[in-house]
């Protein structure tokens, strides 16, 4: 179906003179060419999550019946992204419940394993969400070398070509409810990491060719965080902001200086920062933050009408639910929903049953903070607040994974249930939504862009294909018959998926 010597010629040559610098030294970073295929970390060139213009528009139906197949490999388990540069895609997974944890370069043109290592990690098999895994992060690469990172060892570095270990950075493991999520980051010759949690937390600077400590900024008080960094290139300087518990940072990547804050936010945020040279944006829901009837619809989404009243009832929870009248609710009696993927986070004693009391606990679950977007003024300094330093505000329809996508002036949000919000980038005014894009349930990958195309993946195994107009319209729905967790990379016009068992490539097969 795919002749790989066609795709070698269709795909951009890996530049000479990186190849000869990777020879020479096998900590050298990679200059990018300007025609590289790239998609060097989490959310791709910039952390943006937006295709190059030369990689054209994404093609409308893919996936289903193999169709625009180009190639499909085992990924092992493993919720990390794909990681690109020129002729490699770089992966994590992990076997024997973390114990084992594995790196891995695949071929670009035909999906092959180029190399592959191993190394004895701590088995992290205590989580309260059936989504976790031992190997969430994504790696980065700067073309000389791409860094790994688990929760249950720290950072590794390796040649990118070789696979070499270059240096390591181990850190003690701590048993997370829902794993590790933050992915490293790779700016100029540093790699910044954000290892929050409790009086130790911190976001470190690491110099990229041997490893060493540049800097550590201190985070104490917030807690277990599951954002990644972003490189906040503006009109004024160059920061790096991370969220936190509660919290939104600015930090100067060359001192780790703090350079502002935003507080009384999300607590539990999972989302990462996006910016241009104006304006960053953030956006960030937990169900701790959010009212009972809120936290009802986000658990269990579906057709069910509730009313305020209801949702703060937790005896009219189990008349719904609790189908053979035992007074106790079993994972099977529960839809596919929030509830049930988080199941043993309510189940404290592990009996595999809710009881009411068990649940009552979950219902009354409250945390300070506030679910807000906020846009912040680039150039500003110290403790920042709407009408000082944020320019505007967003509370309905936040997402809870998925990162912001802004592109053309707009920004993207996807809200669990499958609900899309598109806003003014300058304004915060809503240019459609919130509506409802037709597939329902969790969204863990973060929306991407390509040509004039937004596309969305589903956590149930679907790819929507939106047209990037003034309203929504969903072009496609493509079937992958996998879950899929994972934001998608795209390089040279191709798009490259894990789903929950296998990484794909998908674009316009060429007959040979």
């Amino acid at each position: 179906m795919f002749d790989r010597h066609l795709a070698a010629l269709r795909w951009r040559a890996f530049p000479l003179g990186l190849l000869l610098a990777l020879v020479v030294s096998p900590i050298v970073r990679g200059d990018e060419p300007e025609d590289a295929a790239v998609w060097p970390g989490f959310l791709g060139p910039g952390g943006l999550a937006v295709a190059s213009d030369a990689d054209g528009v994404a093609p409308i139906q893919f996936g289903e019946n193999d169709r625009n197949v180009l190639w499909k490999v085992p990924s092992g388990s493993g919720h990390s992204s794909p990681c690109i540069w020129g002729d490699y895609i770089y992966l994590s997974s992990a076997e024997e419940d973390g114990r084992v944890l594995v790196m891995t370069a695949y071929h670009r043109e035909d999906g092959s394993i180029a190399w592959q290592r191993r190394v004895d990690g701590e088995a992290e098999d205590g989580y309260v969400h059936r989504a976790a895994r031992p190997a969430q992060p994504t790696p980065c690469t700067d073309g000389g070398r791409v860094v790994f990172h688990f929760g249950g060892y720290g950072l590794i570095a390796c040649h990118a070509e070789s696979g070499e270990t270059l240096w390591e950075k181990r850190f003690p493991f701590t048993e997370r409810s829902f794993g590790t999520g933050s992915s490293p980051l790779l700016i100029d010759d540093a790699v910044l990491l954000v290892k929050d949690g409790g009086d130790d937390g911190a976001l470190w600077c690491f110099d990229a060719d041997g490893g060493d400590v540049r800097w550590k900024a201190p985070r104490p008080g917030l807690r277990h965080g599951y954002a990644s960094p972003f490189a906040w290139r503006n009109r004024e300087r160059t920061e790096v902001v991370v969220p936190g518990t509660n919290s939104l940072r600015s930090y100067d990547v060359e001192d780790g200086r703090l350079f502002w804050w935003v507080d009384d936010l999300c607590v539990f945020p999972c989302t990462t920062p996006v910016g241009d040279g104006e304006r960053l944006y953030f956006a960030a829901w937990a169900t701790p933050n959010a009212d009972s009837e809120e936290q009802f619809r986000a658990n269990f989404w579906g057709d069910l009408e509730i009313t305020e009243e209801q949702a703060e009832d937790p005896a009219w929870f189990f008349e719904q639910f609790d189908e053979d009248g035992d007074g106790k609710v079993a994972l099977g009696e529960l839809p596919d929903s929030r509830g049930r993927d988080a199941f043993r986070f309510v189940d404290r004693d592990d009996d595999g049953f809710w009881t009411l009391e068990e649940y009552k606990i979950m219902a009354g679950l409250s945390a300070p903070g506030r679910n807000l977007m906020v846009a912040v003024e680039a150039g500003r300094d110290g403790a920042l607040s709407e009408g000082e330093g944020v320019l505007w505000t967003v509370t309905k329809a936040l997402p809870y994974v998925p990162s912001p996508l802004l592109v053309k002036g707009r920004l993207y949000l996807v809200k669990s249930g499958g609900v899309v919000t598109c806003l003014d980038a300058e304004t915060g005014e809503a240019i459609f939504g919130p509506a409802r894009c037709g597939v329902s349930g969790e969204y863990y990958a973060s929306p991407v862009a390509w040509g004039d195309r937004v596309l969305l993946c589903a956590h149930r195994g679907m790819v929507l294909v939106l047209d990037g107009s003034d309203e929504l319209n969903v072009l496609a729905v493509n079937d992958f018959g996998e879950e899929i967790y994972a934001t998608p990379a795209i390089v040279d016009g191709v798009l490259y998926l894990r789903s929950a068992e296998h990484l794909w490539a998908i674009g316009p097969v060429r007959e040979p």
